[in-house]
């Protein structure tokens, strides 16, 4: 007789077991489910969103919770996704006036891809089948294209206490589980949505173009000018940061540096009927910049733009002729300073920005040769065609 009782209750343990491990199995079954259909996703971002009742009964947010808490912990040990806290995503969803459950549709989703940086969201519904059990209808979300790219289907056993529709949600205690420290976002702000035209940039670019030079000398050499010397024009070549809020203004940082060449050509002097004859490299010089400009664009895909910026040059200025007082050939440094008026169009591709852009400019410097009472200047005016290539952020 005690034997018989002896392998009862055996018979009953081993049962319990085996029913705690078929329910385990159907969280195992769901997760890997998911997983596998989630392969071009996998070591990326996801966030699972509390399931809810597919008939939208009013109060049942437990048992979607419970259900979706057991099935993160099953997906955080397998090591396949980077998977959002709890905590972090309610506060989201809170701030973006989102609903805590299954119903999440293609917009929401996006919003949360965007604020979350997210590539997707495991969400779903839930149904009570005749037997009390629960029949659980998992999908895997992108959130850029809201499109499903996976799903699971499970039947579950209620093994928790209190009924969804009426009891209510603090009596669960969701389980604590730690994450790597990296993934502490919830002592932070929720980052703030951006508009659709809202972004940085930063640019490399390049150019050319045509320009002329004016060259005036000291008074103490009898104030000659020498006007339009047709001048080699190459650059600017440099980056840039910039970007635009929510409206039509922007604005931009510059660093660059340009090319002028003085090519040979017979001048007038002082606007006379004089004239000379300009050697090639009369005027060399290497401008470089650091400049900013004031943006005002059209709100569309391609945005038109137009602007206006200053900045201050460091000029290296040397002549193939003109000597200074110790008779060597002229190689000095003097400061300057740019104003010019770009006009260009910018397209904007996911991550990816590049611009074309025509650009009216002067640049104004001064140099001396040697002589602490000379001071001589120089002028470069022209166009420039930019163009350039960077990524958004």
């Amino acid at each position: 007789m005690i034997n018989i009782v002896k392998m009862s209750f055996a018979g009953l343990l081993l049962l319990a077991f085996s029913a705690g491990a078929r329910a385990e199995d159907k969280y195992g079954q769901l997760a890997k489910e998911i997983t596998d259909a989630g392969s071009e996703v996998q070591g990326k971002k996801i966030a699972i969103i509390p399931f809810s009742y597919a008939d939208g009964r009013a109060g049942a947010t437990k048992d979607g919770s419970v259900i979706s808490e057991r099935l993160s912990i099953k997906m955080i040990n397998m090591h396949k996704f980077e998977i959002i806290e709890r905590s972090v995503l309610d506060k989201v969803m809170n701030e973006l006036k989102l609903q805590s459950s299954g119903m999440i549709d293609a917009s929401s989703a996006q919003q949360l891809g965007k604020v979350l940086g997210v590539e997707a969201i495991i969400t779903g519904t839930l149904v009570e089948t005749s037997n009390g059990q629960i029949e659980v209808n998992a999908r895997l979300i992108k959130t850029q294209t809201a499109q499903a790219i996976g799903a699971s289907q499970v039947t579950l056993d209620k093994n928790w206490i209190g009924d969804a529709s009426t009891a209510p949600q603090a009596v669960y205690q969701q389980p604590v589980y730690q994450q790597p420290e990296v993934q502490q976002p919830q002592k932070s702000a929720a980052p703030r949505v951006r508009g659709e035209y809202e972004y940085g940039y930063f640019d490399v670019l390049g150019g050319m173009g045509y320009q002329t030079t004016t060259l005036k000398w000291d008074a103490s050499l009898g104030g000659a000018q020498l006007q339009n010397l047709v001048t080699s024009g190459v650059g600017p070549v440099g980056f840039r940061v910039g970007g635009y809020g929510k409206g039509a203004i922007g604005g931009d940082f510059e660093f660059s540096v340009s090319k002028h060449y003085v090519d040979a050509q017979r001048v007038q002097v002082n606007g006379t009927s004089s004239y000379v004859n300009v050697p090639a490299g009369y005027i060399d010089a290497t401008s470089m910049g650091l400049s900013g400009d004031l943006l005002l664009r059209t709100m569309t895909k391609a945005q038109f733009y137009l602007g206006v910026g200053l900045g201050m040059t460091i000029n290296n200025i040397k002549s193939s002729s003109i000597k200074n007082i110790h008779g060597t050939l002229l190689n000095e440094t003097g400061v300057g300073f740019t104003f010019r008026v770009p006009i260009g169009i910018r397209f904007n591709m996911d991550n990816t920005t590049f611009f074309i852009e025509g650009r009216i400019e002067a640049n104004a410097a001064s140099f001396n040769r040697g002589s602490a009472t000379e001071i001589n200047n120089v002028t470069f005016v022209g166009t420039r065609g930019v163009f350039g290539v960077g990524t958004k952020f």
